[in-house]
């Protein structure tokens, strides 16, 4: 059987969705599927910076020719619309065409471009062959930049998941949510990590100078985390450990993130190659998990599963989840006690918990062994390719049958 995948990132680029397509079709047979973006990532710009490239054949998808004008007043909406249904009637043509020319048995779309989804749907339905919709994130709860385009989200969502041959889904609260919403079921995958690279354990007490304690985050920081990051450097003026600093490892640039109020002690180190996180995060003392309280889509962060979250159990160091008392990531800490879940708006609460963790050995040594249990149960890259196989009825690889 043969697939093509389609989503707006594709490896080598430097995102998770990037490096969760690379784990899931590594070990496939490259003439197994085929995979289609909006754009190219096989540039110098990101070969050889992030995951390795996939053998599969790739295809560009160019940009649609959509309507001009009508700028002004009502008709800026009627072009909208217009827009929406000629990006997804075309780009649903293109993807049918290479199906049809790779002959492809079945068709997958990741979330995250608009017209992704609905576009792979339309060409399935052209090609005739079943559509599985891989949603990384609640679609239609995504704050995309119109109200049309919300909309249209809303209008679209049902239809493409009662159509579908299969869903994919991260975690069990979004699993939850679109089984409530639609009466549709879901295969739980969770985020794949390549728990290879984490199997030399970190020390308890990691070496470093002048006994600095490092609470770590490593990744994008922007408005899913912006009040948490601010409790944290309330709660870091309240310790009475001068040497207690956040080390950020991410892209965002330090004007960036004072402009967003993000300051106090904080080491900010850039952009890091994902080779160099498993050594990252196993010398923290404390790994920083945060979801915002505030922000401007709420349900997104209640189903939201972080795709550093493997890594970071993965790591066994303690990790601190601040995080809405509703959402799957302090749901999942706290049912499994594989980490400290600090739920609240408080900065003497979150104060509290780094002490909490940073004086208890027996905690940390507690925490640290369930959290490579759960990494090893529910985040393996195996177990997400067997079950990625299983639902596209894929010839499993012969090292996932054992």
């Amino acid at each position: 059987m043969k697939f093509a995948l389609v989503s707006h990132v594709l490896p080598p680029a430097g995102s998770g969705q990037a490096m969760l397509i690379y784990r899931l079709l590594k070990d496939l047979d490259p003439d197994e599927y085929c995979l289609i973006s909006q754009r190219t990532w096989l540039t110098r710009d990101y070969l050889g910076q992030y995951s390795e490239t996939l053998p599969g054949k790739h295809y560009q998808l160019p940009l649609e020719i959509l309507v001009r004008g009508l700028r002004f007043g009502g008709f800026a909406k009627w072009r909208m619309r217009m827009n929406l249904l000629l990006g997804t009637a075309t780009r649903g043509l293109r993807i049918a065409r290479i199906a049809r020319r790779e002959r492809c048995e079945a068709i997958v779309a990741l979330t995250g471009h608009l017209l992704d989804l609905p576009a792979a749907y339309l060409a399935s339905r052209l090609v005739r062959v079943p559509f599985y919709a891989y949603i990384l994130d609640y679609y239609s709860a995504r704050e995309w930049g119109d109200p049309v385009e919300r909309l249209f989200a809303e209008r679209v969502e049902p239809i493409l998941l009662k159509e579908a041959a299969g869903i994919i889904t991260l975690n069990e609260f979004l699993h939850d949510a679109l089984r409530r919403r639609y009466g549709v079921e879901t295969t739980i995958i969770h985020n794949p990590c390549d728990l290879a690279q984490y199997v030399c354990r970190a020390e308890d007490t990691p070496s470093r100078a002048e006994d600095e304690i490092r609470i770590v985050y490593t990744g994008a920081v922007y408005d899913a985390h912006y009040d948490a990051f601010h409790n944290l450097f309330a709660a870091l003026e309240l310790l009475q450990h001068p040497n207690v600093r956040l080390h950020l490892y991410t892209s965002q640039s330090p004007s960036y993130l004072a402009e967003m109020g993000l300051r106090g002690p904080v080491v900010h180190h850039g952009h890091q190659p994902a080779s160099a996180m498993p050594g990252i995060q196993q010398q923290a003392d404390v790994l920083f998990l945060p979801l915002a309280f505030n922000s401007p889509y709420p349900e997104l962060i209640r189903t939201s599963a972080p795709f550093k979250m493997g890594e970071y159990l993965a790591a066994r160091r303690p990790v601190l989840a601040h995080a809405p008392p509703d959402s799957f990531v302090a749901w999942y800490f706290r049912q499994h006690d594989c980490g400290v879940v600090v739920d609240q708006r408080d900065p003497a609460t979150l104060a509290r918990a780094i002490e909490w963790v940073i004086s208890d050995a027996s905690l940390r040594q507690r925490l640290s062994a369930n959290a490579w249990e759960r990494a090893k149960s529910d985040f393996s890259i195996s177990i997400a390719q067997s079950k990625f196989a299983g639902l596209l009825k894929l010839a499993i690889p012969e090292r996932l049958r054992a």
